[in-house]
């Protein structure tokens, strides 16, 4: 074989090698590039669950007050309605006695 086309060989073969390398390379550094934007979603994704329940708590909290408010107005509402009833009572007693 001719020490030139030795040469070429050797240098091409080195060339793909080189390629070679580079590819993998850039496809790990994507990989890495990748696996830190998927921790990023991630840590995005907790944030706004975190969110979510905090809100949700804020939420619930308002709703049980409301309750509370509307069981007070219930509770005296039926208070207003037992002393009417109480009064008509006395009314109707009080129109048989005379």
């Amino acid at each position: 074989m001719d020490t030139q086309l030795i040469g070429v060989i050797i240098s091409q073969v080195g060339a793909i090698l080189i390629a070679s390398g580079g590819w993998y390379f850039a496809a790990k550094r994507d990989r890495e590039k990748t696996r830190e934007l998927m921790k990023q979603e991630i840590q995005d994704l907790r944030d706004d669950v975190t969110d979510m329940g905090a809100n949700l708590q804020q939420k619930i909290a308002l709703i049980d007050l409301q309750i509370t408010g509307l069981s007070d107005r219930v509770e005296k509402h039926n208070q207003v309605l037992e002393r009417v009833f109480k009064l008509e009572q006395k009314v109707e007693d009080m129109k048989s006695k005379v």
